[in-house]
């Protein structure tokens, strides 16, 4: 388990604790959230969030993203870099914050790239990887849990260069 806590400043990206399952069920269960996730069922219950907890729990580079002391998503690089946020605080620049700290630490660890992906619709998630500086690599599909069927997936990359190109501009 990491001891990591990154801060911004609004937020605390820290380890997930036991006690965030209520939390997690609160933004997770929402189709409008869950449905942009791969392994993310929906409806989603306390069973699921006591599991995620414990999961990422032990996971070295995911966050829980506290925002006015609840937790309201989550931001990590394990395998790709990922996240999602409750739809409550869509639009107020909390994932942009929070990719920008994790990001920053991610590379000041000497790794030189990550990957992600979006769900081809998502604009929003599109929105945030670009700003970072993801560039597109190509196009593939994943099976989205919550609805239940593949979905169209825009592949992205993003290499410690460009994060610290996009940073002096």
């Amino acid at each position: 388990m990491t001891d990591t806590i990154l801060t911004t400043d609004r937020l605390i990206l820290r380890p997930f604790r036991a006690s965030d399952a209520p939390d997690v069920v609160r933004v997770l269960n929402d189709i409008e959230v869950s449905k942009w996730l791969t392994r993310v069922p929906y409806p989603y219950s306390v069973h699921d969030a006591n599991w995620f907890t414990r999961r990422v729990a032990a996971k070295a580079f995911v966050f829980g993203i506290e925002f006015h002391g609840r937790i309201v998503g989550t931001i990590g690089c394990e395998g790709e870099f990922g996240y999602w946020l409750g739809r409550d605080y869509w639009g107020q620049g909390i994932m942009p914050e929070a990719a920008e700290a994790v990001l920053s630490a991610w590379f000041s660890t000497g790794k030189d790239r990550i990957e992600a992906g979006y769900f081809a619709e998502n604009a929003r998630s599109s929105k945030v990887l670009r700003r970072m500086g993801f560039v597109e690599t190509g196009a593939s599909r994943n099976f989205s849990l919550a609805r239940g069927y593949e979905v169209d997936r825009i592949d992205m990359i993003l290499t410690r260069k460009a994060f610290a190109a996009r940073n002096k501009n």
